[in-house]
């Protein structure tokens, strides 16, 4: 069963927002160590038939450049070893 997650970033620009923000949208274990290597466990433990679409990620990207190359990098991983998830994002 695909589950479908939009998860809103207005306003978001920092890592800190970042995470904040996933862990209210995402269904997280209570473990979840808000960052890249656990999101990525997360992925591969939970994220079977999960799509999930960032939108306004504008100033998020603007402000964290580096970080949302990586998170991109990851995701793109994520998407191809851990089968079914489908991760995207739109400015």
């Amino acid at each position: 069963m695909i589950r479908v997650y939009y998860i809103d970033m207005a306003d978001k620009s920092s890592r800190e927002d970042f995470y904040n923000t996933i862990e209210k949208e995402l269904p997280l274990p209570d473990y979840f160590g808000s960052n890249l290597d656990a999101l990525s466990d997360v992925f591969s433990e939970y994220g079977d038939g999960w799509d999930i679409i960032f939108y306004n990620m504008r100033k998020f990207m603007e402000s964290e450049p580096d970080y949302f190359k990586k998170l991109t990098k990851m995701c793109r991983m994520a998407e191809k070893e851990y089968g079914n998830i489908r991760i995207r994002f739109y400015p």
